[in-house]
C-alpha cells in the first residue's frame, strides 16, 4: 500500500506505507531534521486497481473520504521529505462521499487555528485519481491525498490538533 499525494502544485509523488501514522501518536523528530512543514489533506482509499482512469469512471475507484495531516522535512532533499517514519496522519475514520458537502475539518497549531474549510466536492479526489492514474497505477488499498493549501513550519516543541486528536513534535 502506497499514498499517492497530489500537491497544490498539481505534482504529485508516493509515499511509503511507513509514513502511515492511523493511531496520531506524537511525533519525533529524526535525526538532522530540526523542522518538519505541516500540510492538511482530504484523502480517499483506492478500492479498485488501475490505470490510465477516466473521469467517467473514478468514481468506481475510490469510496468514503477522511481528513489528515502530512509531515514532509523542511530544508531536506525532497525525496528524503516525504518519507519520514510515521508522518502521514491519516485517520483512518472516513465518511461516505454522500456527506461530503457537509463535512468540515479544521487544524490547529500550539493553541490557534491554522486552517479551517467546510467546503468540499468529491470532483477533489475523482480529479486527483484522474491525474496520479495517468502516469502510475493505482492498487486496491492505496491511498490517495490531496494537499489543502495551508502548510505551516513546525519544531521540536510545537503540537498540533485534527479531527478531535493532538500530536506532540518531539
Amino acid at each position: 500500500m502506497n499514498i499517492a499525494v497530489l500537491r497544490s502544485s498539481g505534482k504529485y509523488c508516493f509515499r511509503p506505507d511507513t509514513t502511515l501514522n492511523r493511531e496520531a501518536r506524537d511525533y519525533y523528530l529524526p535525526d538532522g531534521v530540526e523542522a518538519v512543514i505541516l500540510t492538511p489533506c482530504i484523502y480517499s482509499r483506492v478500492v479498485k486497481a488501475g490505470k490510465c482512469i477516466s473521469v467517467k469512471f473514478a468514481g468506481r475507484y475510490v469510496d468514503n473520504f477522511g481528513f489528515g495531516v502530512l509531515l514532509d522535512a523542511k530544508d531536506s532533499d525532497p525525496l528524503e521529505a516525504i518519507c519520514l517514519d510515521a508522518s502521514s496522519f491519516l485517520s483512518g475514520e472516513t465518511l461516505p462521499f454522500s456527506e461530503i458537502g457537509n463535512a468540515v475539518f479544521e487544524v490547529g497549531v500550539n493553541g490557534k487555528p491554522v486552517f479551517r474549510q467546510d467546503s468540499f466536492s468529491t470532483s477533489t479526489l475523482i480529479d486527483a485519481l484522474v491525474t496520479v492514474s495517468r502516469r502510475s497505477s493505482v492498487r486496491a488499498t492505496d491511498l490517495l491525498a490531496v494537499c489543502l493549501p495551508a502548510s505551516v513550519v513546525l519544531h521540536k516543541g510545537d503540537h498540533f490538533t485534527f479531527q478531535g486528536r493532538k500530536v506532540e513534535i518531539l
